[in-house]
């Protein structure tokens, strides 16, 4: 029976789901391992250090674009709640506004038009298609990625300054004195 054991073959799959289990019941509840506890699993399994540097650089570029990805499809939502709101409210105001100016009922009107875009908008929102998610995740991380890049500050001294990436702006101040240039 032993013997069966050691002939059995797992997949990608099942060895990630295995070693996941044993890392959460070996530590309390946080599956978590660190760089060089990996490196050195990784030399016991024969892998060498360098391939299993370029699968870390990988992955973490893969859990970037899936966090991306999530913040996207937040940002949508939210862009939608709002978007209905604002349909709610001023097409509330048109019907109290027709109601008590009598007349023919136009209310329907704006409510309908206005309507289909918002019923475009929730379509795109609650069922994008996955070219769009990439593109709106691409644009995330590229836009974090340039205000990195562009958003420095240095301190020393009292002073303090700040390049604004955005506004391409550089601001200096000392204690209540401010510059901004740009």
């Amino acid at each position: 029976m032993a013997s069966d054991n050691f002939s059995r073959k797992y997949s990608p799959d099942e060895v990630n789901a295995i070693l996941r289990r044993a890392l959460d019941r070996q530590g309390s509840g946080s599956a978590t391992i660190t760089h060089e506890d990996l490196l050195e699993t990784a030399r016991e399994l024969g892998l060498e250090p360098a391939q299993v540097e370029a699968a870390m650089a990988e992955q973490e570029e893969l859990g970037a674009t899936e966090n991306a990805k999530e913040a996207w499809k937040a940002q949508r939502k939210r862009k939608f709640f709002e978007h209905l709101r604002t349909y709610i409210i001023i097409n509330s105001i048109l019907i109290l506004l027709d109601l008590f100016t009598g007349g023919h009922t136009w209310f329907i009107w704006p409510l309908f038009g206005w309507g289909i875009g918002l019923a475009f908008d929730a379509s795109e929102t609650f069922f994008p298609k996955d070219r769009d998610i990439e593109r709106g995740a691409r644009r995330m991380i590229e836009r974090e990625r340039r205000q990195q890049r562009q958003d420095v500050r240095i301190k020393g001294r009292g002073k303090s300054v700040t390049i604004d990436g955005k506004g391409g702006r550089i601001v200096i101040e000392k204690g209540d004195k401010r510059i901004e240039i740009g």
